[in-house]
């Protein structure tokens, strides 16, 4: 059986159409009765549909005066849409089939659904009149409607070939006037990235700066839903000005690369947590002093003591060697008031550098046997294994960007990392697998008797920014060769013409930033723009950024420019650039555009290629996920730090969570892999943090790698993956409803259809008294909700086997203070005892819709949805669809999608074999 999406809603909202009455319905289509016309409802009774009116008699002398004058009202309506009225040896006619099987439930005293078909409007013009039409398509398709039929597929063929030539035929010829997608503005991922292109600028920081975009079929890629209002154009103008100046040069002179160390033992964010105080007395919220593998006494001792606070806390230039060999070791994850990082570097400029880190890891002992979970800090030895550093970035006014992670090996070895900074950022280290010291009381829950791991950082050395050129590209582009000079804590730009210098400036800039040729006319306006501003007092400088502020929020640089039918070679170069890069096309796409080197199938295949194996394809791996996975919502819930003390605080599992799920997915597309790995792969994309959380041993180190998944492990593919199991989850408790629906939609490409009114949410009991699928019962018992629980809950049956962050697991959590089950008792990554008691056993069994076959556990349900290959292909190329053209899948698309599938079956339905056909497709192709 085929599954097809509801069509997208409001669709036409932007664009101009004519509204026809609905008594005229124009139509295009192969067959004789499909042209335009205009009904006469009273000449159409009397004559074209004479059978239908004879057939309505009939029922009139055999049943309820009502109903027959239902149906042949009913009749009469329905022949506006144009379908053969007339019964044939393949079955009744359209009409007939209608007032026969639908009416008992969609007449005007029954409205189930809220559908009167009697009073159901023609106009296919009107989406949502169109929608219904479809809906009532596709349930009659997939056997839904009737309810409870014996139908065949035999019986609804001739109602569904004639209602399915109307639709496409409609919706054709809306296409054909429109284009299927309307004008829509750049997104917030797609201005950054755009920006920081034109800008050779990588290390802007802007998508945050913006208002969230609106979401519509999941993305954030749908005109209909990308909406500018006042308050958005003044922050799009705000942050255009604010990111041109970040990029102008700050001095006169080129910038002296540097190649700075920074010691551990010479940095305040180490070494003023040596010395106890009376707000900390406690040693794992205290730095440790080495040298190597033992406790630098005499610096405790003065810490300790002497209460030394000015230091020096080392030996400085005055003994390299010893210097080398000094540390400042943690046996803590960073957590107030033990932040710890290398604050004597701050980026001197914007751009990229090379770190680099001298680590080792250290063993503390117990202070004394009683209370061996205290570490002593006169007591260290060599470390017993290696321990995970994650390396954030600081920005003004304390914003934290992850920027890479390294191993700390148990001997002292250097780790090396390339990071993107802005100005005057500096750089944090946490040793991620530590625990967390929340107070009050806290305890290390990786102290044993034998004593606790710790992290000692040596140094840091920070070299660049690394190919600088002077002035950087940014600035060039906006101001070529103009003399500049020193002003303040700024430069000024000198112009001896500047009507000259505006007009040539401005022309380069806009040929840049435009993603089609520019004509002259269309520079001008903005050099006037600039020319005003300097007679309202504005220097050279500030007035060519208002005039480059405003090209930046300029439709032509702002939208994305689409002509109705086929697209030209920019436009086509733009869908590229901003399907497979989030961004403007490059240079060589461009110049493709302008040789109209991307109009047959070689050519566009060639580009696909090589944009895939480029840098910058990781951009659309993250914007997709974001949004198809919810990846962008992973830290919208905290696990409860009562019944998950175990993933409370824990960062390294939620971002290597996260990076587990766009590695695997480009691992999907770079080996071409089937579609078939979103349900089960014998892969996963993990490192220890994750190898831990699966269960999966021989995993060490915090790189991701690709790991064969162990026989009888439940890992593999997207459904088990912990950062789509935490989205789907509250923090708290999971939900069979949330996931169920979450996966069906998105996996499966069959969304539920909304909740009823007045209904309520299903509360979920923490103390485990009863379970979700025992309350999901007593909801099912309600008619209205009966119907679509039955195809939503069992797939969310079967996930109730992972817990809020997707540890696996086969019995609930629960706290209740009266219980009598024996508590499970520890203490977390924040250092606080926790105890729960496990409650009911988890049933993963179920039945899956439509006959798709019955499973026990999670591996029993992906063999199942395996099955449904091309199901899963489907829904996956309608995703990408929507993502690279900009608008939802429609009803006619329908035959494009199942040719694209055709020829991906040869390849198994492999994902980069899918984008491939997309990009050649006619919906890509045109508007």
């Amino acid at each position: 059986m085929t599954f097809y999406h509801t069509p997208p809603k409001g669709r036409f909202q932007t664009r101009k159409t004519t509204q026809k009455a609905e008594s005229q319905v124009e139509v295009a289509g192969d067959q004789p009765y499909l042209k335009s016309i205009v009904i006469d409802i009273s000449h159409l009774f009397a004559t074209r549909d004479k059978s239908l009116s004879e057939w309505s008699l009939q029922r009139f002398q055999s049943g309820p005066m009502h109903r027959s004058i239902l149906a042949l009202t009913f009749g009469v309506l329905f022949t506006g849409l144009v379908l053969p009225a007339v019964s044939t040896a393949a079955g009744p006619s359209p009409q007939e089939f209608m007032a026969a099987n639908c009416l008992d439930c969609h007449g005007p005293d029954t409205k189930e659904g809220d559908l009167d078909i009697t009073a159901l409007s023609v106009n296919l013009t009107d989406p949502k009149v169109f929608a219904t039409w479809q809906k009532m398509h596709d349930r009659v398709e997939k056997g839904e409607m009737p309810p409870e039929t014996k139908l065949t597929k035999k019986d609804t063929e001739s109602f569904l070939a004639a209602l399915r030539n109307l639709l496409a035929g409609a919706d054709r010829k809306a296409i054909d006037s429109e284009g299927r997608a309307v004008v829509r503005r750049l997104n917030r991922y797609e201005y950054e990235n755009t920006l920081r292109d034109l800008l050779d600028a990588p290390y802007l920081q802007i998508k945050d700066m913006l208002p969230e975009d609106g979401e519509l079929h999941r993305f954030n890629k749908v005109g209909e839903a990308l909406n500018v209002s006042h308050v958005q154009m003044s922050r799009y103008m705000q942050t255009a000005d604010t990111i041109l100046r970040q990029v102008l040069a700050i001095d006169t002179n080129p910038p002296k690369p540097v190649d700075k160390k920074v010691y551990a033992r010479e940095d305040n964010s180490f070494n003023r947590k040596i010395a106890y105080s009376e707000f900390n007395r406690s040693p794992e919220r205290s730095t440790f002093p080495l040298i190597g593998y033992e406790a630098d006494l005499e610096t405790l001792k003065n810490c300790d003591e002497k209460k030394e606070t000015k230091g020096p806390f080392g030996v400085g230039e005055a003994n390299p060697e010893i210097r080398e060999k000094e540390a400042m070791g943690v046996v803590a994850s960073n957590y107030e008031p033990i932040e710890v990082g290398f604050s004597n570097f701050r980026a001197p400029y914007s751009g990229r550098y090379r770190i680099s880190f001298k680590t080792y890891t250290f063993w503390a002992h117990p202070d004394n046997p009683k209370n061996w979970w205290k570490p002593s800090r006169e007591k260290i030895s060599i470390g017993r294994r290696s321990e995970p550093v994650s390396v954030y970035s600081l920005t003004h006014p304390g914003i934290l960007r992850k920027v890479g992670a390294f191993d700390a090996q148990i001997e002292p070895s250097v780790s090396t990392i390339e990071v993107d900074l802005l100005k005057n950022d500096m750089l944090r280290v946490d040793a991620v697998r530590l625990f967390r010291s929340r107070p009050p009381a806290w305890h290390n829950p990786n102290a044993t008797p034998e004593g606790q791991p710790g992290v000692a950082y040596q140094w840091m050395q920070a070299e660049g920014p690394l190919n600088v050129e002077f002035p950087n590209a940014g600035h060039k582009l906006l101001f070529g060769d103009l003399k500049f000079t020193k002003k303040g804590n700024s430069i000024d730009v000198t112009s001896d013409n500047p009507a000259r210098d505006a007009n040539k400036l401005m022309a380069n800039f806009m040929r840049r930033a435009y993603r089609r040729p520019v004509q002259a006319e269309q520079v001008r306006p903005f050099v006037e723009l600039v020319g005003e501003a300097m007679k309202s007092g504005s220097n050279f400088r500030d007035a060519m950024i208002t005039g480059y502020t405003a090209v930046l929020c300029s439709p032509g640089f702002l939208y994305l420019e689409e002509e109705p039918g086929e697209l030209d070679s920019f436009a086509i170069a733009s869908r590229l650039s901003y399907f497979l890069w989030n961004s403007a096309p490059d240079d060589e796409l461009r110049s493709a555009a302008m040789n109209k080197a991307l109009s047959t199938p070689q050519q566009l295949d060639a580009q696909v290629e090589r944009m895939i194996k480029d840098p910058k394809f990781d951009r659309f791996i993250t914007a997709f996920l974001d949004y198809w996975l919810d990846l962008r919502k992973s830290l919208d819930t905290t696990p409860d730090e009562n019944l998950y003390a175990d993933y409370y605080l824990d960062d390294a599992l939620i971002e290597s969570a996260v990076d587990e799920s766009r590695a695997f997915f480009k691992q999907l597309i770079l080996e071409n892999l089937s579609t078939k790995n979103i349900i089960q792969s014998d892969f996963v994309m993990i490192n220890e943090r994750l190898a831990t959380h699966y269960e999966i041993p021989g995993v060490t180190g915090v790189e991701l790698r690709k790991v064969p998944v162990p026989k009888g492990n439940p890992r593999g593919g997207v459904l088990t993956q912990a950062a789509v199991l935490k989205v789907t989850a509250n923090g708290t408790t999971t939900s069979p409803v949330v996931r169920g629906a979450w996966m069906m939609e998105r996996i499966l490409g069959m969304p539920p259809s909304p909740p009823p009114k007045n209904i309520p949410a299903i509360e979920s009991d923490t103390r485990g008294a009863k379970t979700i699928r025992e309350q999901l019962a007593l909801h099912r018992s309600q008619e209205a909700c009966n119907s679509c629980h039955t195809k939503i809950d069992p797939v969310g049956f079967a996930l109730e086997a992972f817990d809020v962050v997707g540890g696996a697991r086969d019995k609930y959590r629960a706290i209740d203070e009266k219980s009598k089950v024996k508590l499970v008792q520890g203490y977390g990554k924040n250092g606080q005892a926790f105890k729960f008691h496990e409650a009911q056993r988890i049933d993963t069994s179920g039945e899956l819709p439509d006959g798709m076959g019955k499973f026990k556990n999670v591996d029993e349900l992906k063999r199942s949805l395996l099955i449904q290959d091309r199901l899963v292909a489907r829904n996956m190329t309608e995703q990408l669809l929507v993502f690279a053209t900009g608008t939802g899948t429609r009803f006619s698309d329908r035959y494009e999608i199942d040719r694209i599938l055709d020829k991906a079956q040869a390849d198994d339905y492999g994902m980069r074999t899918i984008i491939h056909e997309i990009v050649k497709s006619p919906l890509f192709k045109n508007k």
